[in-house]
């Protein structure tokens, strides 16, 4: 029963504010992807998706659907690398404890709700906001699909 209990508290621990920390203590770099040339890097592929501003689709987040293109760009950046003798390892997250907090859960929903309110209405710039905030967490089905993707392409892909 101990085991099952630390187990458990492993399950739902993770790393708060990392970017920050990270940002902080100056190892944020940026530069050509040439300065990585011949180098295997690890890739926080949750991060890596949201950082990608070609795949920001509200409306396919709100419809559950997977924003076009998605593959042809994955693939794209997957050639820079190989241009570049890079191997990329992606990391992705274990199990994604849900939101902890009710207050959270209710406020995405009344985003949605007020977002296709707005879109029956005709106002697709406020729809696109309200869908904005109330996908913002990348969909677990987007995630799964380019999982298994990059592991389709041979690339190293590990699940924390």
């Amino acid at each position: 029963q101990a085991c099952a209990l630390k187990l458990a508290k492993l399950v739902t621990m993770r790393v708060r504010h990392l970017q920050s920390h990270l940002q902080e203590q100056q190892l944020i770099h940026r530069g050509n992807l040439e300065s990585l040339r011949s180098h295997r890097i690890g890739i926080d592929a949750v991060y890596w998706l949201r950082s990608i501003q070609a795949l920001k689709d509200p409306f396919a987040d709100a419809l559950g659907g997977i924003p076009p293109g998605i593959f042809g760009f994955v693939d794209k950046e997957l050639k820079a690398f190989k241009r570049c003798n890079i191997t990329p390892v992606f990391v992705f997250q274990g199990m994604v404890p849900g939101p902890q907090h009710f207050m959270f859960v209710s406020r995405m929903d009344q985003q949605m709700e007020l977002a296709w309110s707005h879109l029956a209405r005709g106002q697709r710039t406020e729809a696109q906001k309200c869908f904005a905030v109330s996908t913002s967490r990348i969909n677990s089905d987007f995630v799964y699909f380019i999982f298994h993707h990059l592991r389709q392409k041979g690339c190293e892909v590990l699940q924390a």
